[in-house]
């Protein structure tokens, strides 16, 4: 009877739930699985089981539960750059290794400095030429990025000694070794150029132009491979004026002065002097050279300064 009942009920399709609370639990259990409703066998429509979830949507459900998030994920380390999880003592940033760099090498520069002006010897041990005890005034100094190779360089400028001992040197740090070493060393007044090149004047003017406004020069040309100065040609000139004839003997060469300017130039690469080797060229091929080596750029001013104990002492 309660078989008939029930089936009626279902057929009908309504009072579901309130039935089966009613339904004696004797009973219940004698009706076959197959004929549970969807809600009490634990296969409501659209439910997946737990062991067929994705790996995201079963981390949700344990989280949902109230389990920590360490439990369910696994923790990965905080990528942090280069050193990551190494104590910060350990490697120095590079801000820091660059402040030391900076540091050691005023400080050789310092002592440089120092031996100069107290000892009077060049940091390879060559005398300075000043004689007396103390620095005569006329000398300089200036710490400044010449070569624009990102390192300050130590320029010297002296002049207070014989012909002969004049310099303009610089000098570069060298960090492997705690020392400096020559880039550049020639005569004083050289025309620094952003370009990297130094116009050397030389110290006499003994060739065939010393009438007009042209100087004889060696001409420098910094090399990034060796981080020094390589001077790449003499330049001198012969005057028609000056000298009908060379030290040979030969007649001033019209042919080649197309101008007729009075004076043609000697391009002597190498930095060997040697004008009798060297063919003259006039004064419109001159010009053209001069554009094409770079003489164009711009000029640096060095910021010298007097070279005392007291500036030596504040650099």
């Amino acid at each position: 009877m309660i078989l008939y009942v029930l089936a009626v009920l279902l057929m009908a399709g309504c009072g579901k739930e309130e039935v089966w609370k009613e339904v004696p639990e004797m009973i219940v259990e004698d009706i076959p699985a197959k004929e549970l409703p969807q809600e009490e066998a634990g296969t409501k429509e659209g439910d997946i089981l737990e062991e067929e979830l994705p790996e995201e949507e079963g981390k949700q459900q344990n989280n949902s539960q109230g389990i920590p998030e360490a439990r369910v994920t696994q923790s990965e380390p905080e990528a942090s750059g280069d050193g990551a999880g190494q104590d910060a003592g350990q490697k120095k940033m590079p801000e820091e290794e660059e402040k030391d760099t900076k540091s050691a090498r005023l400080q050789k520069y310092q002592t440089v400095l120092t031996d100069i002006i107290e000892k009077h010897t060049y940091p390879d041990g060559t005398d300075c030429g000043f004689g007396g005890t103390d620095v005569p005034s006329g000398n300089k100094f200036a710490i400044f990025d010449v070569d624009k190779d990102g390192g300050e360089e130590l320029i010297l400028y002296i002049t207070s000694s014989s012909m002969a001992g004049m310099r303009e040197v610089v000098y570069d740090y060298d960090e492997k070794t705690d020392t400096v070493r020559e880039e550049y060393s020639g005569f004083p007044g050289g025309n620094f150029y952003e370009n990297g090149l130094i116009e050397e004047g030389l110290s006499h003017n003994q060739g065939m132009a010393p009438l007009g406004d042209f100087w004889p020069y060696m001409l420098h040309r910094y090399q990034s491979e060796s981080d020094s100065y390589q001077c790449t040609f003499i330049v001198d000139a012969w005057e028609k004026e000056f000298m009908a004839q060379d030290y040979e003997g030969n007649p001033y060469p019209e042919e080649i002065d197309e101008e007729k300017s009075g004076i043609v130039y000697y391009l002597m690469e190498g930095g060997t002097y040697d004008t009798a080797s060297t063919v003259p060229v006039c004064k419109k091929v001159y010009e053209e050279w001069r554009k094409e080596q770079g003489f164009g750029s711009a000029r640096i001013e060095i910021p010298f300064q007097p070279l005392t104990k007291e500036n030596a002492g504040n650099i």
